[in-house]
């Protein structure tokens, strides 16, 4: 008997014969329907480059929960020793880092140089350009990576694993109807009952000894469950494995603790920010890996490249500087953000005040701004950033739904200042702003009505026309009458009640606005707009999720909500859900 790092005795492995490798096998083909949702814009992310940086190469932006990818890369396929698990490849999530897809690649030519012609499977990566995934809470940055097991048939000979199965601790996985075992995966059940599969210890020991032996990154954690990594590390010992290598397993080999699943069905790779990361706005988290020493020389050097571009001649630098900065959340960046809210040029100005979103004590000096500036670009983004940031600036941006500044469009055309005021006011959801909405209403031209109309719907949760009678002066002026009336009856009530009465005259029948009303909040996201976004509104408060699905088509974000809470029914008490909203036969594109 030995014992392993974890103090826990764990028998010596029989000595197996080396497996046979299996062949070579064709990707799968992509299937008419997938998980993957839509591009949304987000395939290649805008970044601001400085001058003489090198733009060929990725860079992870943020954390792995809540950033993106610039230069997302996709797995080399096909490849003589990877392939992507049929499932996964129907969702296109075969994009990361450059730092990621060498390291795989180096550790799956590992292990077939012991073991020629091994194939790795893998699961999900990243989307093109990262972000958030629908199957797995991280993977946003291109540092993460799912990487399925080596397995051995029953009869012990290297064989496809069909998907990614869990193992129990003895390393095996014996016939079952199985629920797929990601992060947060997709809950649909399939049946292995005549599968039996055996953890391939000494090949998969070979793959973490090629992660670890790369150059291509800094690992950070390869989460597996714990008696998993026992057999590991034992064959590490068995093998005769390098000492230092073996000490590095022990350290990245790791369980997840609290409530996130143990990985006994997948390696859960994630590495660290390189250099150039870090100087493009990498985020770490957690303890580092034991051989990670962050190189911030990139980081102070490209800060004090982007304060030198902040007085640059050049207005285009100055925003381009303005953005990086943000980016990197450089000290005391905030106070030159504010003083650029001088700046003679308009764009700077919005580069600034859109640095500025998330930055609270800033709100007393934008909103010292709105007298000042006589731009009506700059207004507008002043309205929308205020509407994020200051709760009490209602009033502020009511003087502004009289003004008449137009924003240019292009030469023959422009937007009256009304419009993304309106917008603003919806998203501060006052109920104060309404009479004043009513009032605009009343005087605006044909081209601002439905932008305030749309506010006005939004914040009560009603609709009195449609947007071709508010385009016509007749009907108009009725509009506003019945949304003069309204709020003579509605006034004294809470906006909640003007929730619930808005979805139950278009039919819903929405009563508490809790976890009671889930199903029925899903059914209105199909319905008009306002509808949609309310109904949207409250799934945010109930869930805490944020996923930004309101710029989403209906028909995904209904998708993306059901199945968030059909996954969590047991958790949250919620009420069956009712059969044709279940998501369990996968997605779908919109009709």
């Amino acid at each position: 008997m030995v014992r392993d790092d974890d103090s826990v005795q764990v028998p010596e492995p029989a000595v197996e014969p080396e497996p046979v490798p299996p062949p070579f096998v064709d990707p799968p083909s992509l299937t008419a329907e997938s998980w993957t949702l839509p591009d949304y814009g987000v395939a290649n992310p805008r970044f601001p480059w400085l001058p003489d940086e090198d733009r060929s190469t990725s860079r992870s932006i943020g954390t792995v929960t809540g950033g993106y990818l610039v230069n997302s890369r996709p797995l080399p396929l096909p490849h003589p020793h990877i392939q992507i698990l049929p499932r996964q490849f129907e969702r296109s999530l075969q994009y990361s880092s450059d730092s990621m897809i060498e390291l795989v690649e180096d550790a799956a030519n590992h292990v077939a140089r012991e073991y020629p012609e091994s194939t790795l499977y893998v699961g999900n990566f990243g989307r093109q350009g990262g972000g958030n995934i629908p199957h797995s809470v991280s993977h946003n940055s291109g540092r993460d990576a799912d990487i399925a097991f080596f397995v051995l048939d029953e009869d012990g000979e290297p064989t496809a694993p069909p998907d990614l199965l869990p193992l129990d601790h003895r390393g095996r996985f014996v016939g079952a109807e199985v629920e797929s075992n990601e992060d947060a995966e997709d809950g649909e059940d399939e049946d292995y009952s005549d599968l039996v599969l055996q953890f391939d210890t000494p090949r998969n020991w070979k793959f973490i000894e090629g992660l670890i032996e790369s150059d291509a990154a800094e690992l950070q954690y390869i989460f597996v469950s714990n008696p998993l990594r026992r057999m590991l590390l034992e064959e590490a010992r068995r093998q005769d494995a390098d000492w230092q290598t073996r000490q590095i397993a022990s350290q990245v080999l790791v369980q997840p603790g609290g409530n996130t699943l143990p990985h006994d069905d997948h390696f859960h790779i994630r590495i660290h920010c390189s250099s150039s990361d870090l100087a493009a706005g990498c985020r770490e988290r957690g303890r580092p890996g034991p051989t990670y020493q962050a190189d911030r020389t990139k980081v102070r050097q490209t800060i004090r490249r982007a304060e030198e571009l902040l007085h640059d001649d050049d207005p285009d630098l100055r925003r381009t500087a303005i953005r990086r900065l943000r980016i990197l959340d450089a000290p005391g960046a905030h106070n030159s953000f504010i003083d650029k809210l001088d700046d003679p040029s308009p764009k700077v100005r919005i580069a600034a005040i859109r640095a500025l979103r998330d930055h609270r004590p800033a709100a007393s000096a934008l909103d010292a701004k709105i007298p000042e500036e006589s731009q009506p670009e700059v207004l507008a983004e002043l309205a929308s950033v205020l509407a994020e940031l200051e709760p009490d600036s209602t009033s502020n941006l009511i003087g502004l739904l009289g003004s008449d500044h137009r924003i240019p469009l292009h030469p023959a055309s422009s937007l009256p200042l009304s419009v993304p005021v309106a917008d603003a006011l919806a998203r501060l959801e006052d109920p104060a702003a309404v009479p004043e909405l009513i009032a605009a209403l009343q005087e605006a031209e044909p081209t601002a009505r439905v932008a305030i109309a749309q506010a006005l719907r939004l914040l009560t949760n009603h609709r009195f026309a449609i947007n071709s009678d508010l385009r016509d002066d007749t009907h108009h002026h009725r509009v506003v009458e019945q949304w003069t009336d309204w709020w003579d009856e509605n006034q004294d009530r809470q906006r909640r009640d003007w929730l619930r009465d808005g979805f139950h005259h278009a039919g819903f029948s929405i009563d508490h606005l809790d976890r009671r009303d889930v199903w029925e909040l899903c059914r209105a996201i199909s319905a008009d707009s306002h509808l949609n976004i309310n109904a949207q509104q409250v799934l945010k408060e109930i869930s805490g999720q944020s996923p930004g699905s309101l710029q989403w088509h209906p028909h995904d974000a209904s998708f993306y909500w059901r199945r968030w809470f059909e996954r969590r029914i047991d958790a949250l008490s919620l009420p069956p859900i009712p059969t044709e909203l279940s998501t369990a036969d996968g997605y779908t594109k919109p009709p």
